[in-house]
């Protein structure tokens, strides 16, 4: 796993990263400086230097050092940002999220999983279908049709009434809809156990029981 600054709180290559680019700017702005004095040292006296070029050199040099220092502030400040947000994820810890998705984990034989759905007005044969890894519904289950949120929890248990293995399960809850068969909105509602850092697009992830891996962006409430 990777280690993380001691100060900022993120990981270890972010401010890595950051140090060697902004040594790197540093470096440019340095070796534009020395080639601008190299031409005014070997310039010939009869060909002196145009000053109107000089001019554009200068401009150019002032408008890449704004971007750079525009460019600096706007990352210092989506690294602030950062921190902050992984911050507020790990006061999450210990806390149960209700977060957009339709995985269902169970920890350990025996277990179950809560989920929930958003039934509309009029909605009738509302029933949860739970598939194992291979697609294979595992069980069915009928839902009460009342508007609104509607939370269910899942007893681990099969149609024939024996338990699932331990693992991933995805769910999905239909409903027939002005006379059609409608997939509804899902949620799974889950106690938050750690907060990580997605490496490739350093996103913030909360590590449930139940839930598996959600996003931060993905929580609708907390409980």
């Amino acid at each position: 796993m990777e280690s993380l600054d001691s100060v900022s709180g993120l990981p270890s290559s972010v401010t890595s990263s950051a140090a060697a680019r902004a040594e790197r700017n540093q470096l440019d702005q340095d070796s534009f400086l020395k080639l601008m004095i190299a031409q005014l040292k070997n310039q010939d006296p009869l060909k002196p230097l145009d000053p109107t070029a000089y001019v554009s050199q200068l401009a150019q040099f002032s408008s890449v050092s704004g971007l750079q220092a525009i460019e600096q502030s706007v990352s210092e400040l989506a690294s602030s940002l950062r921190g902050n947000q992984v911050l507020d994820a790990a006061a999450l810890v210990g806390r149960r999220v209700v977060a957009a998705g339709d995985n269902l984990r169970i920890e350990a034989a025996g277990g179950g999983a809560i989920g929930a759905a958003e039934v509309p007005p009029g909605a009738t044969g509302v029933q949860l279908v739970v598939r194992d890894a291979s697609g294979q519904a595992v069980r069915t289950q009928a839902l009460p049709a009342t508007s609104g949120e509607q939370e269910f929890q899942w007893d681990g248990n099969t149609d024939s009434g024996a338990g699932v293995p331990p693992g991933d399960y995805q769910f999905a809850v239909l409903a027939r809809v002005d006379g059609q068969t409608t997939s509804l909105p899902t949620s799974v509602v889950a106690r938050v156990n750690s907060v990580s850092i997605d490496q490739t697009n350093n996103s913030i992830i909360l590590n449930t029981s139940n839930g598996g891996a959600l996003a931060l962006t993905a929580v609708r409430r907390v409980l």
